[in-house]
């Protein structure tokens, strides 16, 4: 038996910078890509639904968390990666250079080291209480990034950047570990 799990980047969002970051809303856009996931959800059949504290990601589950009457289980380390304190001019290039080097950080932020090992320790702990269930699984494009590439070494900093809003990503449990089915992915 397997634990099947669905890695859901969240649906674009509308970033205000008079807001914090872990405060943005989805989009309008943002709102119908959350309605659009349902009937894939519903296909995927999670039985348990986790997210991120922030809206953007809690709100895109809630769509099909309404429809199915499943409860949304808020986790704290599924938020995304502190990268910097408010907003960054050169945001490009700092993510670059942390996807490049794993221990860098800016002062009072999070290294990709420790937002990969925080990511990866969530999922496995949400995993280990589902034992073969199906769950969703809605976080962040950098935390579910450093996920993947705890996975696989390869999926670096362009493969982040080519992962949409919202994106799916299927992984499962075995015997030695994780396995991430690279034939399935999903994006609007």
């Amino acid at each position: 038996m397997m634990t099947t799990v669905y890695l859901v980047r969240h649906a674009q969002s509308a970033p205000d910078h008079d807001l914090p970051e872990a405060d943005w809303p989805l989009s309008l856009l943002g709102r119908q890509q959350a309605d659009a996931l349902k009937p894939l959800l519903t296909s995927l059949g999670p039985t348990r639904l986790y997210s991120s504290p922030y809206p953007r990601a809690v709100n895109t589950l809630r769509p099909f968390a309404s429809q199915s009457g499943l409860k949304i289980e808020l986790d704290p380390a599924l938020r995304e990666r502190k990268l910097g304190d408010g907003p960054l001019d050169e945001f490009q290039a700092v993510l670059k250079r942390a996807w490049a080097d794993f221990d860098f950080k800016l002062p009072n932020c999070e290294s990709s080291r420790e937002c990969q090992t925080r990511i990866a320790q969530a999922v496995s702990a949400i995993a280990d209480r589902n034992a073969n269930e199906t769950i969703a699984v809605a976080s962040h494009g950098n935390a579910i990034g450093l996920f993947l590439n705890s996975l696989d070494a390869s999926f670096g900093f362009e493969d982040w950047k080519q992962m949409g809003n919202p994106d799916l990503y299927r992984i499962s449990t075995t015997e030695n570990g994780w396995a991430w089915d690279r034939d399935f992915q999903w994006s609007i």
